[in-house]
């Protein structure tokens, strides 16, 4: 069998055309595998299903069956290995459906998710929206993985199938993300992001476009310093994270009630606090928690004793200015 490495490096020798679908291959076994891993059906697979997440391959769903194709011939009769090609898919015949009814996309992912039960295993469905599915699933020693799907599937005979899914978190039986596992999640539509928890440090690696390229490659002390990873890491939590065991959560409506106790005592340095506290806890409440009644409640309060406030300032200013 062949390796990752290898396959790159026979790619490398071989690109002609920078919007040719090994470019994009090229990019994927660089950025989301290992190199000593062995070349398989299954992982020219994983590439094509997230290749065809995107509407560039849709679009282009012949050139990208013809290149790959041809290349993984060409590699493996050059180096005289045997490989399945009529394992992999072909992408050019594959009938691909947006389901529009969140009854359709619940029932397919409830089915396929099944399918991949082992003993002792469990899991449940949440529906983000109309359009996503989140999959909380629990192994037999408590471990949890969280995967979400969007509404993006592939027919396979009669059966309809999740094409793959789109983001995967992996928390210990505690809730507390894993170390040392490679955790995916897609910040935009054209982005995404992996980040491994190693050693006391986050390292993130950012992709983008249709060819799978790295844009950015960081070191981080935590995950709340990038919030292409701790928005929509903390999105994804508010369906399964209780709130209030929640330190971001706990330390937002703790600093919320600070701000309004501040204001409402007159403390120096109050209107500053309760300004930024203000802002924080908006983003919050739009990117993260908008149906929560808790922070919606101490929003508008602190909006309520800043308002008094920045009047009450503006009527003792007016009141104390010379009259001319």
């Amino acid at each position: 069998m062949r390796s990752v490495g290898e396959l790159s490096s026979y790619i490398l020798g071989s690109l002609k055309d920078e919007e040719a679908g090994r470019v994009a291959l090229y990019h994927y076994l660089k950025n989301f595998c290992e190199f000593e891993n062995f070349i398989t059906p299954k992982l020219i697979n994983s590439f094509l299903a997230e290749a065809l997440q995107l509407p560039h391959w849709q679009e282009k769903r012949v050139d990208l069956q013809t290149d790959i194709h041809e290349l993984l011939q060409r590699f493996f009769s050059q180096t005289g290995t045997p490989f399945s090609l009529d394992q992999v898919w072909d992408v050019s015949r594959m009938q691909l459906i947006l389901l529009t009814q969140c009854e359709n996309l619940y029932s397919t992912v409830k089915h396929y998710e099944q399918s991949l039960l082992k003993e002792g295993e469990g899991f449940r469905l949440l529906p983000d929206g109309e359009l996503r599915i989140v999959v909380i699933k629990r192994f037999g020693q408590g471990e949890i993985l969280v995967r979400t799907y969007n509404n993006l599937v592939r027919m396979e005979g009669h059966i309809l199938i999740p094409l793959c899914p789109e983001q995967e978190i992996f928390y210990n039986s505690s809730l507390e993300l894993m170390n040392d596992r490679v955790q995916k999640l897609r910040p935009a539509p054209h982005s995404k992001v992996q980040f491994v928890l190693k050693e006391g440090e986050v390292q993130a690696q950012f992709t983008s476009g249709f060819a799978f390229r790295q844009n950015q490659n960081l070191k981080l002390v935590s995950l709340a310093q990038e919030p292409r990873i701790f928005w929509p890491l903390k999105r994804l939590e508010r369906y399964y994270v209780y709130r209030p065991s929640d330190p971001y959560y706990v330390e937002l409506m703790s600093g919320l009630s600070r701000a309004i106790q501040m204001l409402q005592s007159r403390e120096p340095e109050a209107m500053s606090f309760a300004r930024t506290t203000f802002e924080s806890g908006q983003i919050a409440f739009d990117q993260i928690f908008p149906d929560d009644k808790g922070l919606y409640a101490n929003l508008r309060e602190l909006a309520r004793q800043i308002s008094f406030k920045t009047k009450e300032v503006s009527f003792e200013r007016s009141s104390i200015s010379p009259t001319p």
